[in-house]
């Protein structure tokens, strides 16, 4: 026996309903729902993040979710130190938490498999690094600190300037005492055609659900300078509004935006996140229920 907190994690790519499946877990097991999702803390972003309804969110107590405005940045590190709060009260009523979310980085960072910083972000040294191409950061990095270039996305620029940032700063290996969690982590699994499927009519439904208001509010609010305003499901429709390009264009944009990132996720997922058990998207209610019987 072990004396771990137990957590369910449910992981997938877009499209390929966690939030569904986290909210019957939580109902059949007495759990409650922390959002692992970069974009759904921040409120009034409830259609590009496929945020859950205000009804789904009375059925199960979901957490981490509409806790910032859309103008705020919001780290892994915070995430993580929130989580681990919210699971500790979680588990002393009695109940099963449940992460469920597609930013994998949150995930692996939540499960103790990445290394996590505390290092203040300088908006002046940002805004110098971001002038700089990104061949230019990833060499900086690797010849300050080549086991920390490593660890980081190499093509994502942002994830490469907090790098540069933490070795500049020298306090990446700053110890963090944290919990221990006996994780029981689950991926959704679709066919590709199926899954490209879904992510089509998603972007499709967005449309219908009033998409672009969000997209003006967050033009408004600053655009690609936010964090929100980097996001797939946002930014592919700046240029619409912008008179670039034409609404199918946009549209088409998001699909294939949207396609790649699933594939991504799905290669982060199977690459970076160690005891990951499969289960396939139609049978995902079943097959999780039958696990987590045995499991709890």
């Amino acid at each position: 026996m072990t004396n771990k907190p137990k957590i369910l994690v449910i992981a997938g790519p877009t499209a390929s309903g966690k939030s569904d499946l986290a909210i019957a877990m939580a109902q059949q097991f007495n759990g409650e729902i922390i959002s692992a999702d970069a974009l759904q803390v921040y409120r009034h972003l409830d259609i590009g993040t496929a945020k859950i309804s205000l009804v789904e969110q009375q059925m199960v107590p979901h957490h981490l979710i509409d806790i910032l405005d859309m103008t705020a940045s919001f780290s892994v590190a915070e995430f993580v130190k929130l989580a681990d709060q919210i699971i500790a009260d979680i588990v002393s009523r009695g109940k099963l938490p449940i992460i469920a979310g597609g930013t994998g980085f949150y995930v692996k960072a939540l499960l103790g498999e990445q290394v996590l910083d505390f290092v203040a972000s300088d908006p002046h040294e940002v805004d110098m690094l971001k002038q700089q191409p990104l061949a230019v950061l990833v060499d900086e990095l690797k010849l300050r600190d080549e086991d920390l270039s490593q660890r980081v996305d190499l093509h994502n620029k942002q994830r490469v300037i907090r790098a540069i940032e933490i070795s500049r700063h020298g306090q990446h290996d700053k110890p963090i005492q944290r919990p221990q969690y006996d994780a029981c982590v689950i991926g959704i699994d679709w066919p590709r055609e199926v899954l490209y499927q879904r992510i089509n009519a998603r972007a499709q439904d967005m449309i219908d659900d009033g998409i672009l208001d969000e997209v003006r509010k967050i033009l408004t609010a600053g655009g690609e300078s936010l964090q929100a305003g980097k996001a797939i499901g946002y930014k592919e429709f700046f240029p619409y509004l912008q008179g670039h390009v034409s609404l199918s264009e946009a549209i088409t944009q998001l699909q294939q935006d949207s396609r790649r990132y699933a594939k991504r996720q799905l290669t982060y997922l199977r690459h970076q996140i160690p005891g990951l058990i499969w289960v396939q998207g139609e049978t995902a209610q079943d097959e999780l229920t039958n696990l987590l019987k045995k499991w709890l």
